[in-house]
């Protein structure tokens, strides 16, 4: 049995933020993951500002760098967001959306935990944790113990298979999501095409799916079309569904024959206290994700850097890695997802009632409130301007 200081089961963006918080601070880490990286991982890629925010906080990076290194593939100054036909809001971004092909953004945040000191071992899953002791055994075979574990490994956590959780609870409320690539080769010379489709901006739509939206994402070489909601027990089917409805109206032939990728998405099911013995989990393993335009990204970058700094004022100071991580997300992270679902259930409520004025005032009104919101420059909570 080999020993670390801290074991983090994933190397995804938050094992990754964690990993690096970790290493550069001196202290033995040891990263775990089934995937060689790069891997692929079904998302839209959408960066915003406050996790251009959190990229140059944890790994020094600005969108200029990350741009020339050629890990945003594309930025976008515009958006739009439709009900069906109807456009709800649209405009001039004051700051740009900027988007990433996961498998590029995740190994280069892998590779800078990397460098700055801890120990990556990919092709080897997490098999088994005990999350009273620290202690992971993976698939191969090999058993590790750490002072402290942080679960990162994804929705489907093997980490928190092991903590105990209400699994009923968990799955009430987590969605589902399905992508189509549509290579820009592809849509060459196509014609009925939606004009969002060949936009070289971002838009977002309701009234495709009850609870969940769709959207049409620009990257550099591909357009990404998807859609994402809760499912509540119902067959993927009907999701799929939806989504060939969204297609159509998109202009995309039925028989597109393009690979259609589903992933699990949390959506409102996150857990309050996120942490288990010696054991935090981070990122979507805790269902860390915003649950009204389900922006995952900064979620598992911030709370995979507040684990590591949890665990590093452990070792460090002595403290309580699990009141220290809980304080963290109580302050910034919980009042925010609480807040956004309860707005989700707000606005999808009066769409499903066919009421969509209140949805325009709000998406459309405020001038550049809503975008400060999505950026995270505003609160869920009323619109507050944050610090």
């Amino acid at each position: 049995m080999t020993g670390y200081d801290v074991i983090i089961a994933g190397g995804g963006p938050a094992g990754a933020a964690a990993a690096t918080v970790l290493a550069g601070a001196g202290v033995s880490v040891l990263v775990l993951d089934k995937a060689e990286f790069p891997r692929d991982k079904l998302c839209a890629g959408l960066l915003t500002w406050k996790t251009v925010q959190t990229l140059t906080r944890v790994f020094g990076e600005t969108a200029a760098s990350l741009q020339a290194l050629g890990v945003i593939n594309h930025a976008s100054d515009r958006y739009r967001i439709r009900h069906l036909h109807h456009e709800l809001s649209g405009g001039k971004l004051f700051y740009p959306f900027h988007f990433v092909e996961r498998r590029v953004f995740d190994a280069f945040c892998l590779e800078r935990a990397r460098a700055a000191g801890a120990e990556v071992r990919t092709g080897d899953a997490v098999a088994w944790a005990d999350v009273a002791t620290a202690t992971v055994r993976t698939a191969q075979g090999r058993e590790f113990t750490g002072r402290h574990l942080i679960g990162a490994d994804g929705a489907m956590s093997r980490v928190r298979a092991h903590c105990g959780v209400d699994t009923p609870r968990w799955r009430a409320e987590m969605g589902m999501g399905l992508e189509v690539y549509l290579p820009r080769s592809w849509l060459a010379g196509r014609t009925g095409l939606h004009e969002d489709v060949t936009a070289d901006f971002p838009t977002i739509y309701s009234g495709f799916i009850d609870a969940g939206y769709c959207w049409s994402f620009p990257h550099r070489d591909r357009v990404i079309v998807g859609i994402c909601g809760l499912y509540h027990g119902k067959p993927a089917r009907m999701i799929r569904d939806c989504l060939d409805e969204f297609l159509a109206f998109l202009g995309l032939p039925k028989d597109h024959g393009l690979p259609v990728r589903a992933h699990p998405l949390p959506y409102g099911n996150w857990l309050s206290r996120p942490s288990f013995g010696r054991t935090l989990l981070a990122g979507d393993a805790a269902g860390l994700v915003e649950p009204f335009f389900g922006e995952g990204i900064h979620y598992a970058l911030r709370t995979g850097e507040m684990a590591g700094r949890a665990c590093l004022a452990a070792i460090r100071q002595g403290v309580d890695p699990a009141a220290a991580y809980q304080a963290d997300l109580e302050r910034e992270i919980f009042p925010e997802l609480t807040w956004a679902k309860h707005l989700r259930n707000l606005l999808y409520w009066f769409m499903r009632s066919g009421m969509i004025l209140p949805v325009r005032a709000f998406l459309g009104g405020g001038g550049t409130k809503l975008q400060e919101l999505v950026h995270g420059m505003r609160s869920f909570r009323l619109l507050r301007k944050l610090r």
